[in-house]
């Protein structure tokens, strides 16, 4: 086992080094039972090689687990970087603070009963996170399972996961918010032979979040991908921070998400203390910065499986070997829904398979090399490399089922294929033996028991790969200026005064308008008919539900009868007039509804969406979180399912994408230096390369 720590050449100093890297630990409460939460940490350091110095603190003993056990922190009279405390709720404070004074530089906190039980444990808590910043220390928890780095065997925990396994250094590491996550993961990465290398369990999250975990993570040269379970992110610029240095550094980020319906946003709630987030923008905010969203800890291991072992496709066209024709046309049907391509072979390759395979198979692909491999296991090998040979073979996917005579003879045959072929390979393996699965893995080829589970993986890493490609290949995003948001917002405007506001931003176009009272005077130069009528009230925002538009006014006579007509309208609904906008009627190829808000947990949010009048009956929406770049813009209006009917569609005329995006770009700037709580454009109105607000919701903030 390495020693724990590196020198500073290594890489730069993080905060959370002291904690992950401890040279030295203090277990305060320590028991000498090794199956109590406060003796485990000290029989799992021990069992595997920790090789730093333990201290276990116990004012009632002088030794635990033949060790010398110390009254206090202060007592044990050397430096110690790392405090593990699992005492009642009640002393936490007090051991943070004596930690704090004999220079303790970062704390795991097992014990319950903080923010997640009452209004006396939030305060508590409170404590807990005034102490950390005031001192600069680094707190794990409350109300956690721990940390562990495999490779120093630092093992801060008292999972039971480690009760029956060896560690195993690996790629893997992983963040969890919940301790029970974190140890079945634990559990899973070491019965598969994996490995890991960090594992952080957040817990309430008094002071280390799982924002900075992340952050250590990329910085970890252990750590080739990172994954993560969170319920809840308080510190969302960090986060976003944190996701996108991964993707730029080319540490896959697989998630999960919890709390997405409403019954497990309530657990979530009172499971950590915390209230769920927005699931949506939490869906838009993992993909925007590159991370891949999964359902479950089994779709995670098969993604991450594939990373770690180099086996992802490199692109969407793959070549199937097979032992089944109809699994070959399994696959096939798998592969389209999701893009993956099985193209036809080239003659070349068709060529080299002639004399590879039998005489009665057709080279193609799917390739069915048929039951032949019982007596010519290594044609395997053989046949990859020919496939392999074809550059723009993204990926091979070999099928096989049972055939537990010859797998050893598989194995081998699989093993030098990966040896010879430098083209990502995985296998399906119907009825797979678990040393085979083993055996495979060893050898860096990944083993899916199924069709879809293989299919849905490669597909997931191959979106994956694209969008930190994106990311790598855009310029950082603007650090636009923000207005102060204090929560409270004012009354909605009126259309006439939220367009007067808008009318300061030049990137959307507002169209002529005039407000016009009834029986008064008229616009000095005439009217550019044909117009529509609008009735204007603070507390009339859907007009159309009302019967208060009138559309394809032709003249100055329609426009009085119009104007008499909606203050009829507004004097039945008993509501205060402003007036009737007249506005000018613009033709336009394509109408999206636009809406830029505040969300209180992510900040500024823009959505787009389908307009027209089918928009409610199939809704098209994309959302991307801000500031964002123009080619951030581009690319959401891509996800829109409409985006064919933008770019024209069967002699349908199309609109200028590029300068589209830019329009919205430079409206979202502007919206982001203005004191307002939300806009809406419905619809914005798009010709060539014009987009126009014919309508407009304008929510200001308050003042202070």
């Amino acid at each position: 086992m390495q020693a724990p720590g590196r020198s500073a050449s290594e890489r730069a100093p993080h905060r959370l080094e002291a904690l992950l890297n401890a040279r030295s630990v203090a277990v305060i409460g320590a028991s000498a039972d090794p199956a109590r939460i406060s003796g485990r940490p000290i029989a799992y350091m021990r069992a595997r090689g920790y090789g730093g110095a333990i201290y276990p603190v116990n004012p009632g003993r002088t030794e635990v687990q033949g060790l010398r056990c110390y009254p206090s922190v202060a007592a044990i009279g050397r430096p110690v970087d790392l405090a593990i405390i699992g005492t009642a709720a009640a002393h936490v404070e007090g051991a943070v603070r004596e930690g704090i004074a004999a220079g303790v530089k970062a704390f795991v906190v097992f014990s319950s009963g903080f923010a997640e039980l009452d209004e006396a444990g939030r305060a508590l808590q409170a404590r807990l996170t005034e102490l950390a910043r005031q001192h600069d220390v680094a707190i794990v928890g409350p109300n956690c399972l721990g940390v562990a780095n495999s490779r120093c065997g630092l093992l801060a925990t008292f999972t039971t996961a480690l009760e029956s396994h060896a560690l195993q250094p690996g790629g893997f590491s992983f963040v969890s918010q919940s301790g029970a996550l974190g140890a079945y993961w634990m559990d899973i990465i070491l019965r598969s032979g994996i490995g890991f290398s960090q594992w952080i369990t957040t817990g309430n999250e008094c002071d280390v979040d799982a924002a900075e975990a992340i952050d250590f993570l990329v910085s970890d040269p252990d750590t080739r991908v990172i994954g993560l379970y969170i319920e809840d992110i308080r510190r969302i610029g960090a986060f976003r921070a944190a996701l996108e240095r991964a993707a730029r550094a080319g540490k896959p980020v697989i998630a999960i998400k919890a709390g997405s319906s409403s019954a497990g946003a309530a657990a979530a709630a009172s499971h950590t203390g915390a209230l769920a987030g927005d699931d949506a923008l939490y869906d838009v905010c993992l993909h925007q910065h590159g991370a891949l969203r999964v359902r479950s800890l089994t779709e995670m291991m098969d993604a991450a499986r594939l990373l770690l072992h180099d086996a992802a496709p490199r692109g969407p066209r793959l070549a199937v070997m097979t032992v089944s024709g109809g699994a070959g046309v399994l696959i096939a049907d798998a592969c389209e829904p999701l893009g993956l391509e099985l193209p036809r072979l080239r003659p070349e390759v068709t060529q080299a398979l002639v004399p590879v395979l039998p005489s009665f198979v057709h080279p193609g692909n799917p390739l069915d090399i048929t039951g032949n491999v019982l007596q010519d296991t290594p044609m395997i090998s053989r046949a990859m490399q020919c496939l392999a040979a074809d550059r723009e073979t993204h990926g091979i996917v070999l099928f096989i089922g049972m055939m537990h005579s010859i797998a050893d003879a598989f194995v081998q045959a699989l093993s030098q294929a990966r040896a010879q072929v430098h083209c990502p390979i995985a296998v399906i393996w119907v009825g797979a033996m678990e040393s085979s699965i083993q055996a495979l893995e060893a050898a860096g080829i990944p083993v899916f028991l199924d069709i879809p589970q293989a299919v849905q993986a490669m597909a997931r890493c191959l979106q994956m790969q694209r969008d930190r490609a994106r990311i790598v290949q855009r310029a950082e995003a603007p650090a636009a200026p923000v207005a102060a948001d204090n929560g409270q917002s004012l009354p909605t405007l009126s259309e006439w005064d939220g367009k007067q506001l808008l009318a300061g931003q030049k990137s959307v176009h507002i169209p002529k308008g005039w407000l016009l009272q009834a029986g008064g005077p008229r616009p000095a130069a005439g009217l550019p008919y044909p117009v529509v009528a609008k009735l204007q009230s603070p507390q009339l925002l859907h007009k159309s539900d009302a019967g208060g538009v009138l559309l394809r006014i032709q003249d100055d006579r329609a426009l009085q009868e119009a104007v008499e007509r909606l203050y009829q309208v507004g004097a039945g609904l008993g509501i205060p007039i402003q007036g009737v906008l007249a506005e000018q009627m613009l033709p336009f190829d394509h109408e999206l509804l636009l809406g830029l808000r505040r969300d209180p947990r992510f900040g500024p949010v823009l959505t787009l969406a389908r307009g027209g009048v089918e928009a409610e009956l199939d809704p098209d929406v994309a959302s991307l979180l801000l500031p964002a770049t123009v080619e951030d813009i581009a690319q959401m209006l891509g996800r829109l399912r409409c985006f064919k009917l933008l770019q024209g569609f069967r002699g349908r005329p199309g609109v200028d994408v590029a300068a589209l995006a830019r329009s919205i770009a430079g409206l979202c700037g502007w919206f982001m230096e203005q004191p307002l709580r939300e806009l809406e454009i419905n619809p914005l109105a798009v010709k060539g390369d014009q987009a126009w607000a014919l309508d407009a919701l304008v929510t200001p903030l308050a003042p202070g």
